[in-house]
């Protein structure tokens, strides 16, 4: 599989202007050796070229179009230092009849680190070319990219370490994936085999391993169908590791070249990778996954048509059926006419990271970041900087939400290839430390455990952190932005909903919390407290944030047409008797109306209003009081429809 999108620097030096110069006397053979050398590169037979070049600078060394034809031949072969030797011989001859070779020493030398060099000629070039009115995208990209490169000089030169542990080889290894809490980590893996003494890529597979106090475990290669004879690469994770998308190529079930494909974890077994099929996967190229927390966004890069141009960055939106929309493109400034590859979204919901080599930055594919909340007003996205980005390639990072660490792919080091690097990320992270929920989901009853989809919301936010718990252990992880309250809704088939109001206190450390929800099965005589049910202070009148708990209520009667249920209300013991018997079944009758008036029969459910009898908690406190004031729903008849 071909990961990496490279910039198409060069179009030939063929189209150099050549201003009004004396010609250096040549000879005949000259000449003849140029036009050979011509009709060579027309061919494309570049070793041919090279050497009728070589041989006429040898015979006339002072001759610009013999120079001129080497940088050509040079280029061509693959040989850019050769190049770029040969085009330094040219400017030193002629240093304004060839406005065109300024520019290319400009870029050869940026790209590979050298700053000042490609400064100093990017400025002869400009100074050639003043009187141009407009710029191509790729000078402006370039000019723009050695100022940016330029301002960096003062900046701190590293941030950033090689990953410790066993993750990194000989190999290559890249697009590294974290679980939120960091105790997950796959990544890509291509050995590199010899042929005949030179190291050429090989297989890529999948690979995992998991964070131990002491480090990480020995990485363990997924399981068949995943890994095949082919090549797969490019994955994620969605946050509690449970799901993973991934690029194959070439499979019997593939839509074009390289589709997206996705598989979920059932206790230890992974189940067979699935194609997510049209819309998302088409006859093109489609890479780099990301799922979104909510578990409803998929952000991919593809290079499909209707983009901005080369590999863009596109969403898809996972719908009630469970299949996914036609994906939407990212548009700018965000997506570039180059390439942009392997987002990240933050569990906020809009800060942006991904790889591009389309923006302004030190060289090869730079890591960025942008605000998709304003995406559409946006100013150009950030470029992480000098200590994380160098002028090769940076891509695929990925953050440990609780620590703010991240990790990312580099192929920095000429020796060992590309490897997994890590830094410090805090100063990135608006949205500030991610809040961690685990635990397991049970049945009530049997204590066995439930696989059931789960979802975490500040209250007053639009966010929504969204994970389905292990069929078969019950166990689920989820994580969301810091906020001073949260509502938890926990749905499965046959059981009643489960709603709770989460009022974070002071962490201790980075671990999250842990919580068992045990869920109960819809029977007759069972009930459920509604903890996020609110009224006006000493009123009946509902607040908005009760509408999630109603919504669920609803479903409720939507899947089972012939139940029956109470609606329950209880007040604390603050004020007579009377006055809470009274606000109770006002409160209860408030949610009875909203029911009906959202189609539910009236025969189907009746209000009850207690008062402060049979009390939860101890009304001698305020924390206590606010558990007595509630809304309980009880299942009176479950009536075949």
């Amino acid at each position: 599989m071909v990961r990496y999108f490279l910039i198409i620097i060069l179009s030939g030096i063929v189209g150099l202007t050549v201003a009004q110069q004396p010609v250096p006397k040549v000879s005949s053979a000259a000449l003849k050796n140029l036009e050979k050398a011509r009709s060579a590169m027309q061919n494309s037979a570049w070793d041919e070229a090279r050497k009728l070049s070589e041989r006429l600078v040898r015979q006339s060394p002072e001759w610009t179009e013999g120079w001129k034809a080497l940088a050509e031949a040079c280029q061509g072969g693959g040989d850019l230092r050769a190049g770029e030797i040969a085009l330094n011989h040219l400017v030193s001859l002629d240093s304004t009849g060839y406005p065109e070779a300024w520019r290319w020493l400009a870029q050869w030398a940026f790209n590979r680190g050298d700053y000042v060099g490609a400064r100093r000629s990017i400025s002869q070039y400009v100074r050639l070319n003043r009187d141009s009115t407009q710029q191509p995208y790729e000078i402006a990209l370039l000019r723009a990219s050695i100022r940016f490169a330029w301002s960096q000089e003062s900046l701190p030169v590293n941030l950033t370490t090689k990953l410790e542990g066993p993750v990194n080889t000989g190999n290559d290894e890249y697009f590294p994936s974290l679980s939120v809490d960091g105790s997950v980590l796959s990544f890509t893996r291509q050995v590199k085999v010899i042929i005949e003494g030179t190291r050429l890529p090989g297989k890529e597979d999948l690979l995992y391993v998991d964070l131990m106090p002491d480090g990480y475990t020995d990485p363990k290669f997924f399981p068949p169908p995943i890994n095949s004879d082919g090549n797969e690469g490019t994955q994620c994770l969605s946050q509690d590791g449970r799901i993973m998308f991934f690029t194959a190529c070439n499979r019997q079930d593939s839509k074009g070249g390289c589709d997206l494909y996705y598989c979920v974890k059932s206790g230890d077994k992974w189940s067979d990778p699935v194609n997510l099929g049209y819309p998302v996967n088409t006859r093109y190229w489609e890479s780099t996954p990301f799922l979104a927390a909510d578990g409803k966004h998929l952000y991919f890069s593809s290079n499909r048509p209707g983009g901005v141009g080369g590999m863009d960055l596109w969403v898809s939106t996972l719908q009630p059926d469970r299949s996914w929309s036609a994906p939407g493109n990212l548009g700018s400034p965000v997506n570039t006419r180059m390439n942009e590859l392997s987002p990240f979204l933050l569990a906020d919901g809009k800060t942006l990271f991904f790889a591009s080599n389309g923006h302004p930055g030190m060289g090869g594919f730079d890591l960025y970041r942008d605000d998709l909340s304003a995406i559409k007003g946006a100013s150009a996205p950030q470029n992480l900087g000098s200590g994380i980005n160098t002028w090769k390639d940076e891509d695929a990072l990925t953050i440990n939400a609780l620590t703010g660490i991240g990790l990312f792919a580099s192929n920095r080091d000429s020796v060992s290839g590309k490897d997994i690097y890590q830094v410090d990320l805090q100063r990135f992270i608006p949205s500030g430390p991610v809040f961690v929920l685990s635990g397991k989901v049970l049945d009530r009853g049997t204590g066995m455990p439930v696989g059931a989809r789960i979802e975490m919301q500040p209250h007053g936010d639009s966010l929504i952190s969204r994970v389905d718990s292990d069929p078969v252990t019950g166990t689920f992880l989820m994580g969301i932005p810091e906020k001073p309250s949260y509502r938890i809704g926990v749905w499965a088939e046959g059981y009643l909903p489960y709603s709770e109001l989460y009022i974070q206190e002071s962490r201790k450390g980075d671990s999250g919390e842990m919580r068992t929800i045990y869920l109960d099965a819809i029977r007759q005589g069972a009930s459920i407290i509604l903890h996020n049910i609110f009224f006006t202070i000493d009123s009946y009148e509902l607040l908005p944030e009760s509408f999630n708990d109603l919504t669920d209520i609803l479903n409720l009667f939507r899947q089972n047409p012939g139940i029956v249920v109470e609606i329950a209300g209880f007040t604390d013991n603050t004020g007579t008797d009377e006055h809470n018997l009274i606000l109770s079944q006002h409160r209860a009758e408030s949610v009875m109306n909203y029911l009906i008036n959202q189609g539910i029969k009236p025969v189907q459910v009746r209000a009850m209003g207690y008062g402060s009898e049979n009390p939860v908690a101890s009304n001698d406190t305020e924390e206590g009081r606010g558990l007595n004031r509630r809304t309980e729903i009880r299942i009176i008849r479950l009536n075949k429809d």
